[in-house]
């Protein structure tokens, strides 16, 4: 079960970037939030300075102050360590605090630049793209490239300078000792690196199967009633459970991976301290080192084991983040946006009249879904444009509100080719209402006011009244009020059409189209959608892709579309008596009607 499978993925159109230029563009976007960033790195600076004085006057301490017994002395320097210790808890909680708004800020406009970007794409752009992927992009990744070129990359540079620090202060204090104390870090950094590498491809699995997981769901869940119906629970649920036992086992894998990894790290830095141990009661012995040196050193090889660590890993994060950035840089380098021409204009007081003059368009190159189309529709004439599944009808309508451009050809209106007209302003002027009508969530008010924003609840209802829904609306649980339910799944096709139609009245268009669709609804509501069409219809100009030829008969003008060409034209009679294509269908459509209504299902 998969959804698009022949969708591009992002990952698979990413254009390849280098990981310097990729940084790059990061550190650009970071670049806005400088004040935040220089606090950031003050913290950083304030805990490596806190956390390098601490072992060296705890050295101090003990060979100063407790192995001679001077308590005077010993309590002023014990105040001051304690004031390290709080300089160095409250730098770090600084820190943490400052990375973390630094990312969210960055965060948070990331995704809204995406989100924006996504707005302004053409339709074109979200046929070839899975829409799975453009969600991970907008969420998923944008937290990977929080958490690791971020968040993850600041925290980083923390412990260098830190690692830097420790290591500059051993070496001061005896360089010898450092050595020894240092001997283990080829050991570190080996194990770091082969545990790296295995844990990245372990991880790589966990957020395959997970992926997996979610998609099974989300198919599941927006598929149930085909599942149902076909008896499929059964099957769906194995392969679910599958899929359930594959994710957790990835996650056990893992599990294994760290169960090991982390003890070896302890117990290598575990071996260097044995070193320094040993290495630095010789020195003692000797009177080459002091006791509160040793001391120091043992806190100082804990210290290296964390940003050793830390470097290791960040390597292959890196990799998942800089994956991340193109999947992210090729939604925003898309040069697929809709674009007005230069010197668009506004549509005023528009006549409605619409014409396609040798139209011809492919959504795949070398396949043509309209040939040297030509189309007129007068003003306030009403056009039914009827065909075979597959003919080019809805393409028509995509050419006409602009969703897509013509291979080669023109759409205008009033004269005027749409790509010389602002979007905004095509759009308030033609109102279009497709056959699968999407609903947000939110009440039928608010439903029906997306059509014209800021209009009152008078206005609504004055619109339902002249539609003749106003009753049907008022007999619903809340009236006006009543929750649609999210994507209007908590009313019927019908009643998510009677909306929608209200919808494109409450805008007032010069231009009305219509993805007429009658099937599967009970007879009352038809009624009142037949009603609501052709009130919408009045005065206007309306174009209707009529699915049931019954609605086609009454219109002005009948074309009729078949493989990307218009094949014939005329009103019902006329097609009729030509005895064509439409006549054809029309008696077609006539017979299945009869052999249902004397056939009826038992």
């Amino acid at each position: 079960m998969t959804l698009h499978p022949s969708a591009a993925t992002l990952g698979e159109e990413a254009r390849e970037t280098s990981a310097w230029g990729l940084l790059k563009r990061v550190s650009r976007d970071l670049s806005r939030y400088r004040v935040q960033v220089a606090l950031v790195a003050l913290s950083i600076v304030a805990y490596t300075l806190t956390g390098i004085a601490t072992p060296y006057t705890l050295g101090i301490i003990i060979d100063n102050y407790i192995l001679k017994g001077n308590l005077p002395g010993l309590a002023t320097m014990s105040l001051i360590y304690l004031l390290l210790l709080l300089g160095q808890w409250a730098s770090m909680t600084a820190n943490t605090y400052y990375i973390q708004t630094v990312g969210q800020l960055y965060l948070r406009d990331l995704r809204n630049k995406i989100f924006s970007k996504l707005q302004r794409l053409s339709m074109k752009f979200f046929t070839s793209r899975r829409i799975g992927d453009l969600v991970s992009a907008t969420i998923n990744d944008t937290s990977t490239l929080n958490d690791v070129l971020v968040s993850g990359i600041l925290s980083v540079l923390g412990h260098l300078l830190s690692l830097v620090g420790v290591v500059a202060i051993m070496i001061y204090i005896n360089p010898v000792m450092t050595a020894v104390a240092l001997a283990n870090v080829p050991l570190l950094i080996f194990i770091a690196r082969t545990y790296g590498r295995r844990l990245k491809e372990a991880h790589r699995v966990v957020r395959k199967k997970v992926a997996e997981s979610t998609m099974l769901v989300e198919e599941s869940i927006a598929g149930i009633s085909t599942i149902k119906a076909f008896g499929m629970d059964e099957r769906v649920l194995r392969i679910f459970n599958t899929v359930s036992n594959e994710t957790s086992r990835a996650f056990v894998g893992v599990a294994k991976l760290m169960g090991l990894f982390w003890p070896f790290m302890d117990l290598t830095v575990t071996l260097s301290v044995i070193l320094v141990l040993a290495f630095g009661g010789y020195l003692v012995s000797v009177g080459a080192a002091s006791i509160g040196v040793v001391v120091a050193f043992i806190q100082y090889v804990n210290r290296l084991a964390r940003p050793i660590t830390q470097f290791v890993n960040m390597y292959d994060s890196l990799q998942a983040a800089l994956a991340a950035a193109e999947r992210i840089y090729a939604v925003l380098d898309s040069e697929e946006v809709e674009r007005e021409g230069i010197g668009a204009v506004e549509l005023k007081n528009l006549r409605g009249e619409i014409e396609l003059k040798n139209v011809t368009f492919s959504y795949v190159p070398g396949r043509p879904v309209l040939k040297n189309v030509n189309i007129h529709v007068r003003p306030g004439e009403v056009v039914a444009v009827v065909g075979s599944t597959g003919a080019g009808k809805t393409t028509l309508v995509n050419l006409i509100m602009r969703f897509y451009d013509p291979d080669e050809g023109q759409v205008l209106i009033d004269g005027i080719d749409v790509k010389k007209v602002k979007l905004g302003s095509l759009r308030r002027a033609v109102s279009y209402v497709p056959q699968e009508t999407y609903l947000f969530p939110g009440t039928i008010m608010d439903n029906i006011k997306l059509g014209k924003p800021g209009a009152s609840d008078e206005e609504v209802i004055a619109v339902c009244k002249e539609l003749g829904i106003h009753e049907f609306i008022e007999r619903m649980p809340d009236g006006y009020m009543t929750d649609a339910g999210e994507m209007g799944k908590k009313l019927s096709t019908g009643e998510k059409q009677l909306i929608a139609i209200a919808r494109a009245m409450l805008r007032d268009p010069a231009v009305v189209i219509l993805d007429e669709a009658l099937s599967s609804i009970d007879v009352v509501t038809e009624a009142m959608l037949r009603g609501a069409m052709k009130k919408l219809m009045e005065g206007r100009t309306g174009i209707i892709i009529a699915h049931r030829l019954s609605t086609a008969k009454d219109c002005d003008r009948i074309i009729v579309i078949e493989d990307g060409e218009v094949i014939e034209e005329g009103t019902h009679d006329e097609l009729m008596n030509a005895r064509s294509r439409y006549h054809e269908l029309y008696k077609n459509m006539t017979r299945t009607i009869t052999t249902a209504l004397l056939n009826p299902p038992k």
